[in-house]
């Protein structure tokens, strides 16, 4: 398992702080993803462990494009 690890204050590139429970929202949703895909050995990507972990909290996951455009 990778040792993600949240802080309350994280805030990247000058984005606004988001509000305590949409962070909370986020930083579980990480913390899933990444034991999915830590625990996959290779079989899923990181956008597909969110993608699970969102299917698996009942959240919609994050709309990822990609250099395709077209979210793979």
């Amino acid at each position: 398992m990778t040792a993600y690890e949240p802080t309350s204050a994280r805030n990247r590139r000058g984005r606004p702080q988001m509000p305590e429970t949409t962070q909370e929202l986020a930083d579980e949703l990480a913390r899933r993803a990444a034991e999915i895909h830590a625990r996959s050995d290779g079989e899923l990507s990181i956008v597909e462990a969110v993608a699970l972990a969102a299917f698996r909290m009942g959240v919609e996951a994050p709309q990822i494009t990609t250099e395709h455009g077209d979210g793979s």
